[in-house]
């Protein structure tokens, strides 16, 4: 190996066998530093040298690493770092597979090889722009399939030729300000560049829920499919004066333990704002206190929901309306499995006492009997239509935000931005009182 003069900032050298020179270096706290000049003319090598030394040492000063790494480079360390992440538990396992196919097909996509610490504000408005014609106009275009893999199998699903939607926007921009984020800790970049979406809203975003008086015929129209309707020995088609037609039939026991199942569903989703993964999730032991309390006056129980789902846990508080669809649901898995229900056994089960993957074939149902499948601006209802009204009514009825917040498990922020309407419908008195006019308007 042959060297130049040991110089007291760096050391220029050449490897044996290759006429190309290379430098090396020590920075305090990053050990010592090798790069290649990718040059064989000494004074050309001396010139790259000089660059590089100054650069590392102004990074140093700044709290950086001395070399700079690219895009690509740190993007796919927080890959690995997920990962990692997924295998010690802290990301769910489906974030182990979806984060890193976001991470290699548009930010690597786009901003590939540049320094990360070279990507300002500026062109992370041209990415946004980017990304929202990438199945359009730009690299996606020719894109036919997007391959994954699900079961072990290798799948393949049509491309939708549209820009993403609002929510997956935001949910991809959290995902770059984590990777920008984790790049500052590793002393890649100084400051993250800031990341923001501009895009048009649309005028109405409250989720579908049930307005008070819809929400009492649903449970009324439930509640009177519980019980035998007329005795006949035929089924017999009948008419309503709005024109609806059915069918008038003996209600067998199957069919009157699935409906009661359901409105004991609807009672609790109702007063307890739990979400519909929740609700599935919930077992026997979830209830907390229940087994204490049992056989007790409704207002001398104290009951406590353990939420499970969506990657996120805690202790909700039902209401009162919910606890006695409880007692129903115990009776029901007792008089099907011949035993009372243990810690682990799901608190929706079905006759087997299995859990229930879902009811939203038998709320729609539900929904269509009473006239109610879809709100005023015609967007369809669904389980999670209950959640929605939970939220909605204890704004309404003036509870605190935060408690709403911690008891249903969400952000302030998502509360604030979903059902900012119902707030204000709480001082509509005071809007729209007569007397309420400005000083200069009173004389």
């Amino acid at each position: 190996m042959g060297s130049s003069p040991s110089k007291e900032r760096y050391q220029l050298f050449q490897r044996t066998g290759s006429a190309k020179w290379q430098m090396r270096f020590s920075i305090k706290g990053q050990g010592q530093i090798k790069r290649s000049l990718e040059t064989s003319d000494r004074f050309e090598a001396e010139r790259k040298a000089e660059e590089i030394w100054f650069e590392a040492n102004y990074r140093a000063r700044q709290g950086l690493t001395a070399k700079a790494r690219t895009f690509e480079q740190v993007a796919e360390d927080f890959i690995t770092h997920i990962q990692r992440e997924v295998e010690r538990g802290e990301r769910r396992t489906d974030q182990g597979k979806s984060e890193p196919a976001i991470i290699r097909r548009y930010f690597i996509g786009y901003f590939g090889q540049r320094p990360i610490d070279g990507i300002t504000d500026p062109d992370l408005e041209r990415y946004a722009e980017w990304r929202r014609t990438y199945w359009t106009e730009g690299p996606g275009k020719d894109i036919a399939y997007i391959h994954y893999e699900r079961g072990g199998r290798r799948l393949r699903r049509p491309v939708k030729r549209a820009a993403p939607t609002l929510s997956r926007q935001r949910g991809e921009a959290v995902l770059l300000r984590a990777l920008f984020r984790q790049a500052m800790r590793w002393g890649y970049i100084k400051t993250p560049p800031t990341i923001s979406l501009r895009v048009k809203r649309a005028s109405d975003n409250r989720r579908p829920s049930f307005e008070p008086h819809e929400f009492e015929k649903l449970v009324e129209t439930s509640l009177g499919r519980l019980g035998d309707p007329i005795m006949v020995d035929q089924p017999r088609r009948v008419r309503s004066k709005d024109q609806r037609s059915w069918t008038i039939k003996k209600l067998d026991e199957h069919t009157r333990r699935d409906r009661t199942i359901l409105h004991a569903y609807i009672m609790i989703a109702a007063f307890s704002g739990f979400r519909p993964t929740e609700m599935r999730n919930l077992n026997w032991g979830d209830v907390l206190g229940y087994r204490k309390g049992r056989g007790k006056p409704l207002e001398e129980r104290d009951l406590r929901l353990r939420a499970r789902g969506k990657g996120k846990s805690g202790i909700a508080i039902p209401q009162l309306g919910a606890l006695p669809w409880f007692d129903a649901l115990w009776m029901l898995f007792e008089q099907a499995v011949g035993r009372e229900p243990n810690d682990e056994d799901p608190v929706f089960a079905n006759e087997r006492g299995e859990r229930i993957g879902s009811v939203a074939k038998g709320f729609t149902e539900l929904l269509r009997t009473c006239g109610l499948e879809r709100d005023h601006r015609g967007v369809k209802r669904t389980p999670y239509s209950l959640r929605h009204f939970y939220i909605s009514q204890q704004l309404a009825h003036g509870a605190e935000i935060i408690d709403i917040s911690l008891n249903t498990i969400t952000a302030l922020v998502m509360i604030d931005h979903h059902y900012g309407q119902v707030r204000l419908e709480r001082v509509v008195d005071r809007l729209s009182c007569l007397d309420a006019r400005p000083p200069w308007r009173q004389r």
